[in-house]
């Protein structure tokens, strides 16, 4: 008798444990599931007031170890690119690029949290349930870019994403059309630009 109820008492102080991991341990998993991905996004910004700013579309594509590709293509064209060590922002339009080290400066990026591994984003969040497969994630550093981000999942697949920064805005982004691919070629994550585009690199 003594040995079940100390087996039950086990379990039970288990399963509390394992509910207190639970938010970090499925995120983690959801967002390993979504590390070799592509598709299409549509972002929406809005202000404080709940006013549309800002909206673009665009394609990307994510690929272990920490490479992935930001495009947007309407209404102006720009590329974030990472091939794993940098990471680079180009404005096409406006022929201008800035490339600094991929370390500390993606995290807080819709690209750089999806195409990081799920263990060096997360230690930087307190990471909470809204409901099943949505999770708010709250920045622990005072000087992060935003407030909030909210990140949900459909069917294990990224569905959408909602950052409030500190100026009171909203971005909102949904996913589209997103599927899993056994790997690609490294040339899609190529940092080279043409001749003609003014490069200023920072953190060299």
């Amino acid at each position: 008798m003594l040995h079940k109820m100390m087996l039950v008492l086990l379990v039970f102080v288990a399963s509390i444990a394992n509910a207190a991991e639970s938010p970090v341990v499925q995120l983690t998993q959801l967002l390993e599931q979504n590390r070799n991905v592509e598709g299409e996004f549509s972002q929406a910004t809005y202000d404080d007031q709940g006013k549309q700013v800002q909206v673009s579309n665009g394609m990307f594509l994510l690929s272990k170890p920490n490479q992935f590709v930001w495009d947007s293509v309407t209404p102006y064209a720009q590329r974030i690119i990472s091939d794993g060590k940098s990471i680079l922002v180009w404005d096409v339009d406006l022929q201008q690029a800035t490339k600094k080290p991929l370390s500390g400066s993606s995290s807080s990026s819709p690209a750089g949290l999806l195409g990081q591994p799920a263990e060096k984003v997360l230690p930087h969040y307190l990471v909470t349930v809204i409901s099943d497969g949505t999770f708010r994630l709250a920045p622990k550093d005072e000087e992060s870019m935003f407030k909030m981000l909210t990140l949900s999942f459909q069917k294990n697949r990224v569905h959408s994403m909602s950052i409030l920064d500190g100026l009171g805005q909203t971005t909102v982004i949904k996913f589209k059309k997103v599927v899993a691919h056994s790997g690609v070629s490294k040339e899609n994550f190529s940092l080279k630009v043409p001749a003609d585009v003014d490069v200023i690199e920072e953190g060299q």
